[in-house]
């Protein structure tokens, strides 16, 4: 049987014509699992995919959906809940980390201010042969992905968001602030 699966890439742009996914983490049947381009099979997430029974995006009609249509082959979910109409809905406008901040769901200061240029820069760094730069773009789509799980409850299940995230993908403030490009780690706080 299906369930809900969340999910969110990242990519090397925004252009659906030149660029292409790095990185996808979602969450299904309460396990964390991640898609690394040029070093994962698609297998589990196609399978993922095509057994779910909803796929929920922050502004994924938009975006991910339609990376995952042109870069992995597959078709259109069957039933994908953009929680970002829900918000608008409620009131709640911007992205993805306003919206959480706004109703207490804050990210962790590893990933504090990071956006999606930062998640190019260290997809070209993990390319280089940083491999601590994939440990903390896995973090930053994870966090995304939770915080839209997060959302998904707020919004649509209508129950205050699960607070024990289980994400496995780590990374200490000097690791993150040396990635980042960032020499203070008050940046952080």
């Amino acid at each position: 049987m299906g369930g809900v699966l969340v999910l969110d890439v990242e990519t090397t742009g925004l252009s659906r014509k030149t660029d292409v996914i790095t990185t996808a983490c979602w969450y299904y049947k309460g396990e964390w699992n991640r898609w690394v381009r040029d070093l994962d099979s698609p297998d589990l997430f196609k399978s993922h995919w095509m057994e779910s029974d909803e796929l929920v995006t922050f502004n994924g009609r938009n975006f991910d959906e339609k990376f995952v249509i042109k870069d992995l082959g597959l078709h259109q979910h069957d039933n994908h809940r953009d929680v970002m109409h829900d918000g608008w809905r409620r009131g709640y406008k911007g992205g993805l980390k306003a919206v959480s901040e706004s109703i207490g769901l804050p990210r962790p200061p590893e990933i504090q201010g990071m956006d999606g240029r930062a998640a190019i820069t260290l997809w070209e760094s993990w390319s280089s042969g940083d491999h601590e730069a994939l440990e903390l773009l896995s973090l930053y789509n994870a966090w995304d992905v939770w915080l839209t799980w997060g959302l998904y409850q707020k919004f649509v299940l209508n129950r205050n968001p699960d607070t024990e995230h289980r994400i496995p993908w780590k990374l200490d403030l000097k690791s993150a602030c040396r990635l980042l490009n960032v020499p203070d780690i008050s940046r952080f706080s």
